[in-house]
């Protein structure tokens, strides 16, 4: 197949310099191949130290080492690109700024979080069933190589548990682990599926520690860290083997999540269904409501929603 044509929506996140390096540089032992960003439009968020303090860096390297084009709108980027990577980081911009990608079909990865709560997340998902546009998003964690080689290994056996922990800075605009903890979320996920009837979240200075139970009874964990050693991985409990994984240091995280996209773009097939996307962005906020509320949350509390 043809090369793909890629855009890029903000520019205030490290991943738009690295996802550019492994599409655009053929001399990257990790090159991934299928398609080169050719555009980008910059936007970000003024009210979000994160975002403003780091676009102008990120948009200059994109300039001058990779001679990307820089853009003035979503639309003028649309028309000059067959796909689309959202990669600002604030959830709160995804949903308008998808948006005019979805109305216009073209097929789009937007990085995590999807949204910066799940009602927008879910606004996401109706808009392109609306227009009949594919949706992709996810952390990249998801397929980093170390966590995807133990979800394949036939000697676990059945999952029947999963304990993750991640690093977990926490950002009030995009609150509890919408912003940094949804790589732990994922790597859960990616373990045990979807199924989860109810959530109880135990939060401090130090730490976030999220339990939650499948419709089966089976039980999985999240531990968010903000003090001492940070990592990315999981204790899984299998019928057969318990393994202790954590993420690979040595084969980028970026590439492997890329390959995936690339997929996508091509076939209109995301990896990871709507519906596990959409229960991970319900699991975060109902965590949300039970650090809050000091209680357990049930899965049909936001099924209004």
């Amino acid at each position: 197949m043809e090369e793909l044509k890629i855009g890029i929506i903000g520019c205030d996140t490290s991943h738009v310099v690295a996802f550019t390096k492994l599409l655009n540089d053929e001399n990257d032992p990790f090159h991934v191949k299928g398609g080169k960003v050719v555009a980008i439009y910059p936007s970000y968020s003024p009210d979000l130290h994160a975002s403003f303090s780091r676009v102008e860096g990120f948009r200059k390297e994109l300039i001058e080492k990779y001679k990307i084009e820089i853009v003035n709108s979503i639309e003028e980027l649309i028309g000059k690109v067959d796909a689309v990577l959202l990669e600002s980081v604030d959830g709160r911009r995804h949903l308008k700024e998808a948006e005019p990608v979805i109305k216009k079909r073209k097929p789009i990865f937007i990085d995590k979080p999807l949204a910066e709560n799940y009602s927008n997340a879910l606004k996401i998902y109706k808009m392109a069933e609306e227009y009949n546009c594919p949706v992709f998003s996810s952390s990249s964690l998801r397929f980093d190589y170390n966590i995807t080689e133990v979800k394949n290994n036939s000697e676990l056996g059945k999952i029947f548990g999963c304990d993750a922990f991640t690093p977990c800075y926490l950002e009030p605009t995009n609150p509890g682990l919408f912003w940094y903890g949804i790589h732990g979320v994922e790597i859960l996920y990616t373990f045990m599926g979807k199924g989860c009837k109810k959530v109880y979240c135990e939060k401090n200075d130090n730490f976030h520690f999220v339990i939650g139970v499948w419709n089966d009874d089976r039980i999985g964990s999240v531990k968010g860290i903000r003090i001492g050693c940070f990592n990315y991985g999981a204790t899984v409990f299998g019928e057969k083997k318990i393994i202790h994984v954590t993420y690979s240091t040595e084969i980028p995280i970026y590439g492997q999540l890329l390959k995936q996209i690339i997929k996508f773009f091509k076939t209109g097939k995301a990896p990871v269904e709507k519906e596990e996307t959409l229960e991970i962005m319900k699991f975060i906020q109902y965590a949300l409501i039970s650090e809050k509320e000091n209680r357990t949350v049930s899965l049909n509390e936001l099924d209004c929603l």
